[in-house]
């Protein structure tokens, strides 16, 4: 963890190569050299500028990344040496990455599962409230959305510490009062959104348009 100094901390949700409405949210953002960034996690895939947000990713210093599905299934590839997993908007992002994939895939390897704050953490997916984040494997906490039985799995969690997370597109954050969820589908054509801590301030940008479509929403 990354000490917070005097400035904000700012979690960003999941921007799915929506290079330019990413820019967006920073110019209303302005964040300062001594803000504490942190993103979800699925930085990259479906939208249509990979190689533009890990560029932005790279050149900021004070930003933590969270590993999310979309990342673990690209560092999946590479370990193996093998697409044979790909999904279908997968070969985009290869060809925005370009030549510098394999040092993407180097640095992506070190992102954490989870990050922590004063009264805060992050993960991509979600967990299981009843076991703890270290015990959990890198693929569930990036993936999963319910537990055993069908519920979201922050309905079953009771600690206050907050819990700040992306993966589940929803058209609108979902807030409760101790998590927070951030995937407002950008990629889809609704609108990336960030939560300023500690004042839990949500901000928001419209997508300039949809680049993938999204038939069924899941808004409960």
């Amino acid at each position: 963890m990354k000490p917070s100094g005097t400035g904000r901390t700012i979690v960003i949700g999941d921007v799915h190569g929506c290079c330019d409405e990413l820019q967006d949210l920073l110019r209303v953002l302005r964040p300062a050299a001594d803000d504490r960034l942190i993103s979800v996690g699925d930085l990259i895939c479906k939208g249509p500028d990979a190689r533009g947000v890990l560029d932005w990713a790279r050149a900021t210093p004070n930003l933590e990344c969270v590993v999310g599905n979309h990342e673990l299934r690209f560092l999946k590839h590479w370990k193996k040496g093998t697409r044979s997993e790909e999904k279908a908007y997968d070969a985009d992002a290869y060809r925005q990455l370009g030549d510098g994939c394999e040092d993407d895939m180097r640095w992506i390897s070190g992102w954490p599962s989870f990050v922590t704050g004063p009264g805060f953490l992050v993960v991509h997916g979600g967990f299981d409230p009843s076991e703890g984040l270290e015990w959990q494997s890198r693929s569930q906490l990036a993936n999963l959305r319910r537990l055993p039985g069908g519920a979201p799995w922050y309905e079953s969690y009771k600690d206050k510490r907050l819990a700040v997370f992306g993966h589940w597109a929803r058209r609108a954050p979902v807030v409760r009062d101790n998590a927070i969820g951030l995937d407002t589908g950008c990629v889809y054509g609704v609108a990336l959104t960030a939560l300023i801590l500690p004042e839990r301030r949500l901000v928001s940008v419209p997508a300039r348009r949809a680049y993938r479509r999204k038939e069924n929403w899941d808004d409960a």
